[in-house]
């Protein structure tokens, strides 16, 4: 019996034992981004049937009488409760307040999409801008197609889309924004309703600056030479190529001595949308006419409320004589999805052609004009009543207006940019990588693939805070952060490891004590069997 007492005291030891090594680890640990903890079941060994009197049930068993044949490991389980957050400074930090995984990929291996799970999310671009961990396993996400605007069914590396561009005889890696044609502008302005005009005509009131406007003027300054137009506002557009070009609108109030049919107490201001001769690609490049744009006239009631817009737009087909400054090359212009009054310019220097519309503050419901709309701006004369009318018309909240102020700009906005190099980077909840540039732009790039497991307890550790997946923990399930208990995904955060000293030291207070009882057992029962020998001699 001494000899099995011993041996029972000597799994008793081993069990111990274990159980220390992985307290070790766990205290080895602590400090481990993303580490799990492990905690050590201990089980009992098989039992020793024994003789004895055990009288029957009426059931017919037996009551038996067994001696145990010590303790060993039943398992070495992973505790997978959520670590603290703590704060960084990196946006490519990444921690999980939920039950989902990473999925990271050795990209020396052959497995396509994630090889490895792990919750350590301290992610940065390596040299060819994959996201990496610490053993340079890359980051597992959903790629955005920037032309189409789609997601990407697939998981794949995520890697930011960069160019190398060769500068002074160095090649340099950078991440571009392409450029965007101005396609829409708005501006809203305050006109003065005391001003008085600067420039007239007496055939043609509602366009005098038209027949003032030279591009190839003595005065390099404005296309109008000495006299210049009541007030004037620019904007920068952008053709296709990401080239900015300053367009001007200018403002003239039209005086009201010589008009036909005009409403008393309205007040009328003729417009002029032009841009820089040299950045006009059309034939009109060279002339008087080049620049010009778009033209027409605002109407504004008694109390100083714009009721109306008239637009035209430069049609070179029907130019002649003066070519685009006479006034019978100026068409109705057409409308925008939005209804706003549209015109069509060419840019030179290969900066294409594009259709850009002019937002007041007014658009037509129906983006179209009322019925009767004449031919041409050489119908209008001094007949206010011929003024093209905008059906249905709309006036936003945000809306020019005519008052006794001084005039000025209140609002301008333009919906192009030119190029953009990317600044940094910023992750969502949602784990939406985005990039944001130079040039005010910030684009989705990538979504972070989240997994789920059946069993995480099933996982087998691989080093490296990662994990695999096993039969026991069954297959990864493929999603996104916020779906089915997944949990969000903070950035600028990494989870800690989620091993409590205390409770560790508490631990290896009983395990030092269950070692020492069973390495009594050993020596009492080497006790016994001296105590045994010595009664032989």
């Amino acid at each position: 019996m001494s000899f099995g007492s011993m041996y029972v005291g000597a799994t008793g030891v081993v069990a111990h034992s274990e159980g220390m090594q992985v307290l070790a680890n766990n205290l080895a640990n602590v400090d481990t981004i993303g580490y799990k903890r492990s905690d050590i079941l201990f089980g009992d060994l098989i039992s020793q049937q024994v003789a004895s009197g055990g009288a029957l049930y009426e059931s017919g068993s037996v009551r038996t009488s067994q001696l145990g044949k010590g303790v060993g490991v039943s398992s070495i389980r992973g505790d997978f409760t959520s670590g603290a957050l703590s704060g960084t400074t990196s946006a490519t930090d990444l921690a999980i307040s939920g039950e989902g995984f990473f999925g990271v990929n050795d990209p020396s291996g052959t497995i396509r999409g994630a090889s490895h799970y792990t919750r350590a999310g301290d992610f940065r671009f390596d040299n060819e801008a994959y996201l990496v961990n610490a053993q340079g396993y890359r980051l597992q996400g959903f790629a955005y197609d920037r032309e189409t605007g789609e997601w990407s069914g697939s998981v794949s590396d995520i890697q930011l889309p960069y160019e190398d561009v060769t500068v002074d005889g160095q090649t340099a890696r950078v991440v571009q924004s392409s450029p965007l044609a101005t396609s829409s502008v708005e501006v809203v302005t305050r006109l003065d309703h005391s001003a008085l005009s600067q420039i007239s005509d007496e055939n043609n009131p509602f366009f005098a600056m038209l027949g003032a406007y030279a591009a190839n003027g003595t005065d390099s300054d404005s296309p109008f030479g000495d006299a210049q137009p009541q007030y004037s506002t620019a904007v920068d557009v952008f053709d296709e190529n990401g080239v900015n070009h300053e367009m001007t609108i200018y403002f003239d109030p039209v005086s009201t001595a010589g008009l036909s049919n005009a409403v008393p107490g309205y007040t009328y201001w003729e417009y002029l949308v032009a841009l820089p001769g040299e950045s006009d690609g059309s034939t009109a490049n060279g002339t008087s006419a080049a620049g010009l744009a778009g033209m027409g006239v605002l109407t504004f009631n008694d109390r100083g409320a714009l009721i109306n817009q008239s637009a035209f737009t430069l049609d070179l087909a029907n130019a002649s004589g003066a070519g685009g400054t006479s006034l019978g090359a100026w068409v109705p212009a057409e409308f925008s999805e939005d209804g706003l009054a549209q015109f069509n310019y060419t840019f030179a220097s290969n900066g294409g052609a594009g259709t850009i519309a002019y937002d007041f503050g007014v658009n037509s419901d129906t983006a179209s004009w009322a019925g009767g709309s004449v031919a041409s701006a050489a119908d209008i004369g001094t007949n206010a009543n011929l003024l093209p009318e905008m059906d249905s018309m709309n006036r936003d909240a945000r809306v020019t207006t005519s008052y006794d102020l001084p005039s000025s700009t209140l609002f301008s906005l333009q919906d192009g940019y030119s190029w953009g190099y990317l600044n940094y980077v910023s992750v969502n909840e949602e784990g939406v990588l985005s990039g944001h540039f130079s040039n005010g732009q910030t684009e989705e790039m990538y979504q972070v693939a989240v997994y789920k497991f059946n069993s995480p307890w099933g996982l087998k550790r691989d080093g490296g805070t990662n994990f695999v997946a096993t039969e026991a923990s069954g297959e990864a399930i493929l999603g996104t952060a916020g779906d089915r208990g997944r949990g969000l995904i903070n950035q600028n955060t990494l989870e800690e490891s989620n091993v409590d000293m205390a409770r560790e030291f508490s631990n290896m207070i009983v395990t030092q004590r269950g070692y020492q009882a069973n390495t009594k057992v050993i020596t009492t029962s080497d006790s016994i069997l001296n105590t045994l020998i010595s009664i032989k001699r």
